[in-house]
């Protein structure tokens, strides 16, 4: 790299570093270059990307909020366009196609989005959303949804919760749940297609 300083060589350095994100703070390995006539530090877009992404990676994973391209993987599961993804989920007019592109979903959104892999659940959220379609689209969409092949269900370990809930998908009536104490597992029957928290 040459410097923008001076023409001459610069030297790519990396170091521990550690920065507030989000009100939180993460260490990560920072990159950036010294210009070797100067001693002046200075970065490009891609040092900048490679360390941001660090601490993307690390908040995705604290609160469990998918990828950019498992969030479009999800979205193309279902063969649907990120405007109409972001009207089901009442998240703004493109809202989703702009996570899909690395910008970052609040802890709530990404968690959402993660959970909505699973068609069972998602098809509840295009239920919501029905009145902000046309019945022709809405149906389109319900189809799209209905074709797609079952996915795994999601497992919530070691929290505990005094109120638990049985979802059933709309074409059943809405079972609810009571327990004082206890782990909460999401859980899958095959013979109903419900989830509860049990």
């Amino acid at each position: 790299m040459n410097s923008p300083f001076t023409g001459g060589h610069a030297t790519l350095v990396e170091e521990k570093a550690t920065t507030t994100y989000r009100g939180e703070e993460f260490d990560y390995t920072r990159r950036y270059y010294r210009c070797d006539d100067t001693g002046i530090a200075f970065t490009d877009d891609e040092t900048d990307a490679w360390s941001l992404e660090q601490i993307h990676s690390q908040y995705r994973e604290k609160y469990g909020i998918p990828a950019p391209e498992e969030i479009k993987a999800i979205r193309e599961q279902y063969g649907l366009s990120a405007t109409t993804m972001s009207k089901i989920l009442g998240i703004g007019d493109n809202q989703y196609g702009l996570y899909e592109n690395g910008e970052m979903p609040t802890k709530n959104i990404g968690r959402m989005i993660a959970t909505i892999k699973d068609k069972n659940i998602f098809s509840m959220y295009v239920v919501m959303a029905r009145n902000q379609f046309k019945e022709r689209e809405y149906n389109r969409i319900r189809e799209k949804v209905e074709s797609v092949k079952e996915s795994s269900s999601y497992s919530i370990e070691n929290n505990r919760y005094s109120c638990q809930w049985l979802f059933v998908l709309p074409v059943r009536p809405a079972v609810y749940r009571y327990k004082k104490t206890g782990f909460a597992r999401w859980s899958k029957s095959k013979t109903n297609q419900t989830f509860a928290l049990v």
